[in-house]
């Protein structure tokens, strides 16, 4: 997931919402009970919502907005709802009052990006993301992105490859991606496998891996530069990261397949919550390594590789030469095999 913060507030609140919901509550809450607490507000709506029960999920929304003000997650929930519905006029609607009573905010002008670009406004999209890029506090990769993905559309390649670029310049890593169906546009272009072989010097690819030293969850401490002679998948990732949380069942599989032939997970958590981190770990049965220092994107070993979005996988080879970045699944499994196999 991108490093975006409304992203980890959203999603830690869809985790408040599922597992601290009291069951047995079919019927709406009572207005004295949203009066009582606004936290059973939020699990009203996304009951409703995981119900696909809209019309009621929009009215408990407009009547908290009118109760505890706009707040990012109502804003975020009337918007998720409405574009989920396809009601894009409407969700733009909503977004452009909320930016004329409130100001403009990422949170808005990100939203309202979105919905243009799904209406393929391609121009309104691309004023917009350039607004947002131009107010925000922290020049983001992945803002880059959004405009790279505008100009694509309006069929510009100049554009799109001055703006990836940048985005390579914010540190942008996540080359993989680029090979995607939504990027043909840029793959017959010279400048844009120069740009991709820029990513994969600036990560590191064929030299020795960035060495780090932290005490783990266990208690113990894990040095990177001594562990030669063992395979180690260095793995980015947060219990509030959908994707993270789906590929553990994989890691865990090739964990347990390889551990006795010299692979190791080094797994970096980026939770706030060290001890939830922990119960989770616990939880599932996730037999190795684990640091969590709290700091979430300001961990020194996230830092130091450069992560701004997670699952982040990187491949350390038995000498300690990094040999791939970000390879999942299958693909992920052979290459540990391969690796495995080498003197």
């Amino acid at each position: 997931m991108k490093k975006i913060i409304i992203s980890v507030s959203v999603i830690s609140l869809l985790f408040l919402c599922f597992y601290a919901y009291p069951y047995g509550n079919p019927g709406l809450i009572s207005q004295e009970e949203m009066d009582v607490d606004p936290r059973e507000v939020y699990r009203e709506i996304y009951r409703l919502y995981g119900q696909k029960d809209y019309v009621n999920a929009l009215k408990v929304i407009e009547k908290a907005l009118k109760d505890f003000g706009s707040t990012n997650q109502l804003l975020q929930m009337k918007y998720n709802i409405l574009t989920t519905q396809k009601k894009y006029d409407e969700a733009l609607t909503f977004l452009d009052s909320e930016i004329k009573k409130s100001g403009e905010s990422e949170e808005l002008l990100s939203a309202k990006y979105n919905v243009l670009f799904l209406q393929e406004k391609w121009q309104e999209a691309l004023k917009t993301a350039m607004r947002k890029d131009q107010i925000a506090k922290i020049k983001s990769p992945w803002d880059s992105m959004n405009v790279v993905h505008v100009y694509i559309k309006m069929g510009s390649k100049s554009d799109a490859l001055d703006w990836l670029q940048e985005a390579v310049n914010r540190g942008f890593i996540s080359y993989r991606i680029l090979a995607e169906k939504k990027y043909a546009l840029l793959q017959y272009e010279k400048r844009f496998y120069e740009i991709i072989e820029a990513i994969k010097m600036s990560i590191g690819l064929g030299r020795p891996a960035r060495n780090f030293n932290v005490k783990l969850l266990s208690g113990k401490t894990f040095t990177l530069s001594q562990q030669k002679g063992n395979v180690i998948l260095v793995v980015f990732w947060a219990i509030w990261c959908d994707p993270c949380r789906a590929e553990m069942p994989r890691l865990k599989k090739y964990h347990d397949q390889f551990k006795d032939k010299g692979f190791e997970i080094m797994a970096v958590s980026l939770d706030s919550d060290i001890s939830r981190a922990k119960k989770y770990i616990q939880g599932n049965k996730l037999e190795w390594k684990h640091a969590c220092s709290g700091k979430v994107w300001d961990d020194s070993i996230v830092k130091r590789y450069g992560i701004n979005s997670i699952p982040s996988h990187w491949l350390i080879d038995k000498k300690g030469i990094l040999r791939s970045f970000d390879l999942k699944g299958e693909e992920l499994r052979r290459t540990i095999i391969y690796l495995l196999s080498e003197k």
